[in-house]
């Protein structure tokens, strides 16, 4: 499954077209990185979207774009504390599990 990017000059970099339609990646997803020093690589996990799902779910004028960002992005960094926490397999990501 290898595929080549380049990393622009400010650290830019697009995930191949392939990778995506392979993993279902979409505008939105977070691609959370973890190093791993020891095989000298780097692991990249796919979160999709949670704001696409919650998208015309809710009709109410309290409610902005940053306050369900700044809930996802809570409950985000939750995920990814909770799966370091339970001793996530870095190799299951690479084969997009």
């Amino acid at each position: 499954m290898g595929a080549r990017a380049k990393v622009s000059r400010k650290g830019l970099t697009t995930v191949p077209a392939r990778i995506r339609r392979e993993l279902g990646i979409e505008e939105g997803d977070f691609l959370i990185w973890e190093v791993d020093r020891e095989r000298d690589v780097i692991n990249v996990r796919v979160v999709k979207n949670p704001l696409k799902h919650l998208k015309g779910k809710y009709n109410d004028p309290r409610l902005s774009y940053e306050m369900v960002e700044g809930a996802a992005d809570s409950l985000l960094e939750g995920e990814v504390l909770a799966g370091d926490r339970a001793g996530h397999d870095p190799s299951a990501t690479e084969q997009g599990r």
